[in-house]
């Protein structure tokens, strides 16, 4: 028992850091690892993934707050789209069957690994360029909070993307808005699967406890760690994860 806690914390820890580091919320690891590790149904560590990555947003965003590295101005304004498609497919999440979304999701991290694969610096739309964006952005984003709903990965993994290239933000506050932002869309997902029964309250609360010292922690170093040596190491953990879930989903079938 005291291994499979440990095991749970490390996953924790593990997606807390990344999560906050990066922006995703870290749910891109917590599902696979719950699974893989403490071996929960698709639809019950997405439940309990989403439970930490609340506990994610708001380790990190007290730090990102502080710093003033928060534009809240856009991330209130869409959060209320991730929060709607969030809630919307958390709903339908029953109806889908497992098997896709096994695939859909090794599908996700493979995409994830390649925007997060070092590469120059994006350049920025002008102003008046990203501002005739924001309808696309809102659009894009209740697709953010629907992933975040059916996936379990708080919508971050779409919402740097947003804020970085579509709104031209900077990278380090598209991060912060983006940890900022998964909170609520990653609850108002969580309420439905709490409702429902599909969260392990005991497994995702010793995960948590990860979670939160890694985004805590993270939150607070990672503007002085070295950019590009993350994203590659993130990237090829991320291929590796998506065989693995990849290989399940072909199993389900």
């Amino acid at each position: 028992m005291s291994a499979t806690f440990l095991e749970l914390v490390a996953v924790g820890l593990l997606a807390g850091s990344f999560g906050a580091v990066l922006g995703v919320g870290g749910g891109i690891i917590l599902v696979p690892g719950l699974i893989l590790v403490a071996g929960l149904p698709f639809h019950t560590a997405v439940g309990a993934s989403l439970v930490c990555v609340v506990a994610t947003s708001v380790a990190g965003s007290a730090v990102y707050l502080r710093t003033g590295r928060v534009d809240l101005g856009v991330g209130v304004r869409l959060q209320l789209y991730t929060v709607l498609g969030a809630v919307t497919a958390g709903l339908a999440a029953v109806y889908v069957p497992v098997a896709p979304l096994y695939l859909a999701f090794a599908l996700l991290l493979l995409i994830t690994a390649f925007r997060m694969w070092p590469r120059a610096h994006a350049v920025a739309p002008p102003h008046d360029v990203a501002h005739e964006r924001r309808p696309l952005a809102a659009g894009a984003s209740v697709g953010a909070g629907a992933v975040a709903g059916l996936l379990g990965v708080g919508g971050g993994v779409l919402n740097v993307p947003i804020l970085h290239l579509l709104l031209g933000m900077p990278f380090d506050r598209s991060v912060a808005t983006s940890v900022y932002m998964i909170g609520v869309t990653a609850a108002g997902a969580a309420l439905v699967y709490l409702a429902r029964g599909d969260v392990a309250l005991g497994i995702a609360g010793v995960a948590m406890i990860g979670t939160l010292a890694g985004a805590g922690v993270a939150a607070l170093v990672g503007g002085k760690l070295p950019q590009r040596a993350l994203k590659l190491i993130f990237a090829l953990l991320l291929v590796y994860v998506a065989f693995r879930m990849g290989s399940r989903g072909l199993a389900a079938f």
